[in-house]
Formats: C-alpha cells, structure tokens, sequence
C-alpha cells in the first residue's frame, strides 16, 4: 500500500481539525494531568513540566493557534517532542493515529501557510482517505513564541 519510504506523522486534532506532527520529533506522547501546568500570562506557553526528569516548557497548541481556552478533557494528550536541543511539552486536545504518508498521496500545498488565526503553523496539507492533515511546523510556532532560534 504505502512505499517503504512513506514519512510518517502523529495525528493530533484541534477544534475537529487533523493536524500532522513529523513522528521524528516526538519522543513521548503521555495524558495531561488534571489541573496541569498554568500560566497567568497570554501566552501559548502554559507553564514548565518536570518529565522524567527533566524540565521543560508546555505549550498549548489549541492557545497557539487563536482559540480560546478550554477545560481539562481526559482526551487531552502532551507530546513531548524535540527540535535540535530543544524539548518541550505540546498540549493538544487528542492523538489519534500515526499516519503513513506515501509518495502517492496528493500533497494540496507546498510552503507555508498562514490562515486566519494567529499562529497557522503550517508546513503543507495531503489529503488521504478522503481526509485532509495539516503539517504542523513545530519549528515556525516555537520560532513565534521566541523559544527557537537557530
């Protein structure tokens, strides 16, 4: 079905949107825990996690693209993902697959797009099964949060 080199992407949904996150930068998907981190600033940034050691900061992506707030939901996951020597933790409302994206699949779009809402941090959408999954560009929103430089 797919060619052996099909990349790969973790699925996560926002609002009822797909959203796809290269499988390479996740090293961790792990639930949200209840009344976890919060920040009193209007920011994407949430606050800072210890994760297995470690302390990192977290983010709401749901916040990062221009949606309001919500409440804890058991669905809520945290990916804990990496870019160059950064790690941060990425609070997104569910996980629902990792997806194999072969050569086949029509790519929509190239480049980067920038919608409506603050922060569209895409890389490009396909469309497979009748679906369409938006490449998520961790680099661009870290980049907007002035977390990454390279």
């Amino acid at each position: 079905m797919f060619q052996d080199n099909a990349e790969q992407y973790v699925v996560f949904k926002i609002e009822r949107e797909e959203y796809g996150l290269p499988i390479g930068n996740v090293l961790q998907i792990l639930t949200v825990p209840e009344g976890g981190p919060v920040s009193d600033y209007y920011s994407a940034v949430r606050g800072m996690m210890k994760i297995q050691g470690k302390i990192m900061p977290v983010f709401d992506v749901r916040f990062a693209f221009g949606f309001d707030e919500t409440s804890y939901d058991p669905k809520q996951r945290l990916l804990v993902v990496e870019l160059g020597r950064l790690t941060v933790g990425l609070i997104v409302e569910e996980v629902t697959e990792v997806l194999k994206v072969g050569a086949q699949a029509p790519q929509i779009s190239d480049g980067r797009s920038r919608g409506k809402r603050k922060g569209s941090f895409f890389t490009g959408m396909y469309k497979t099964n009748d679906r369409i999954v938006m490449l998520f560009d961790l680099q661009e929103m870290l980049e907007e949060e002035g977390l990454y430089a390279e």
